[in-house]
């Protein structure tokens, strides 16, 4: 087993077992000896319910969740065209598809939870439905989605990120071209979103590696902890041990003694 499919398996898992899978996933890639996967695997936080709801969509309706991709991935271009001089009415129907899609998928929701055992509160459902809109602002919480590995759901920030949604490929666009004020500002927010994902993946490497080594030193200590316990009982053991030895010198020396005064006694007689 690998980190991928135990990942596959926890988030798969019912909400209510997600700590028992975790756990068991942990010790398994322990016990094979990979540690760093197991720290990474022991280390994850448990769905909210919004969340788990997300991740069920994702795994068991990919097609759906491609629809919203599509249908998301349409309003960026037509929010492109508008910012190029392009008809403001191409975005509002982009937007009002896209708002339909995930009216769909939100009712969707409600069913894998209800199908579940779980309530479609009304909380709940709205923080599923702003998560679908956010996909188009939150490139890494679109991915994370698409997986179905989400911890918490995504909270939608700009109208769209005109730096690109990367789950669909782009195609050509049709009207009038970007004018090169709009390309660089698109290609800054690109090279600020490569930065700042850099920047997580050397924070999370370094939390993973933190991680492995207090994993490594507190078995070191329970190792320490376990032998120093052990040489305090064979220590116990052996102190019993000479005590017992003591008495029986103590009784072999009585007995001499006692032998040595009835030897005197029969010489002095004879």
């Amino acid at each position: 087993m690998n980190v991928e499919s135990a990942l596959d398996q926890l988030y798969a898992a019912g909400l209510d077992e997600f700590t028992a899978t975790r756990n068991a996933l942990a010790f398994e890639l322990a016990s094979a000896g990979d540690a760093r996967a197991s720290t990474q695997i022991k280390a994850l936080k448990k769905p909210n319910l919004a969340a788990w709801a997300l991740n069920q969509l994702a795994r068991n309706h990919p097609a759906e969740l491609e629809e919203l991709v599509a249908a998301t991935d349409r309003v960026r271009r037509a929010h492109r065209r508008a910012l190029s001089g392009g008809k403001a009415t191409d975005l509002r129907e982009a937007t009002d598809e896209r708002n339909r899609v995930v009216s769909r998928l939100t009712k969707l929701a409600g069913f894998v939870l209800t199908d579940a055992g779980h309530a479609a509160a009304t909380a709940t459902l709205a923080a599923v439905s702003d998560s679908f809109v956010a996909i188009a602002s939150d490139e890494v919480g679109a991915e994370l989605l698409k997986k179905g590995r989400l911890s918490r759901e995504l909270r939608p920030g700009a109208i769209v990120d005109v730096g690109g949604l990367t789950l669909v490929p782009e195609e050509a666009e049709e009207g009038a071209a970007p004018t090169q004020r709009d390309l660089s500002a698109i290609q800054s927010a690109r090279v600020a979103v490569n930065e700042a994902r850099q920047k997580l993946k050397g924070a999370n490497d370094a939390v993973r590696d933190a991680d492995a080594e207090a994993w490594r030193l507190s078995g070191e200590a329970d190792e320490a902890e376990r032998r120093a316990k052990a040489s305090r009982e064979a220590a116990e053991f052996a102190k019993r041990a000479a005590d017992a030895r003591r008495a029986d010198a103590e009784q072999a020396t009585k007995a001499l003694d006692e032998a040595q005064e009835a030897l005197k006694t029969l010489d002095e007689s004879s």
